[in-house]
């Protein structure tokens, strides 16, 4: 079974701040059932922001958190409506978002997937695709780097 399926994917995610991008990827992962309380996993999301940015770069952020109200560990892939200011290491707003969720017992999980994701983005065609690509190539392209 794949980690990231097509319901993980949203396309034109709404608002215009941090955090607001921020509590939208805490509501989706509750809607999808990966978390048991949204307010907790924004709260999370947002104290790992204070610990260091996790905008890498090219309008790419990877947003994670581990947590005790995490039920399944999964991820979820957004593109803004608008460009967010994020705090990015290259100084650009952020566009798309792959948000990490862990649960607080797999301590390696988000760990693992970050460094994975990481390693892609000095990629210009894995950025084009997390940028432009639909949501079946999405599925597929970040299933795979996440899987080898």
């Amino acid at each position: 079974m794949s980690l990231v399926n097509k319901e993980d994917v949203v396309l034109e995610l709404e608002g215009t701040t941090q955090k607001e991008i921020l509590h939208q990827l805490a509501l989706k992962a509750y809607e999808l059932n990966r978390v048991d309380n949204a307010e907790t996993f924004y709260e999370q999301l947002c104290l790992r922001e204070k610990e260091a940015t996790t905008g890498f770069g090219n309008g790419i952020a990877i947003p994670h958190a581990r947590h005790k109200c995490v039920k399944q560990a999964g991820i979820i892939i957004a593109r803004c409506q608008n460009k967010i200011e994020w705090n990015s290491m290259d100084g650009n707003p952020v566009q798309t978002c792959i948000c990490l969720i862990a649960p607080d017992d797999k301590n390696d999980f988000h760990l693992a997937m970050l460094s994975k994701l990481a390693r892609k983005l000095i990629y210009e065609d894995f950025v084009e695709m997390l940028k432009h690509g639909d949501v079946e190539t999405l599925v597929q392209e970040v299933n795979h780097v996440i899987e080898n």
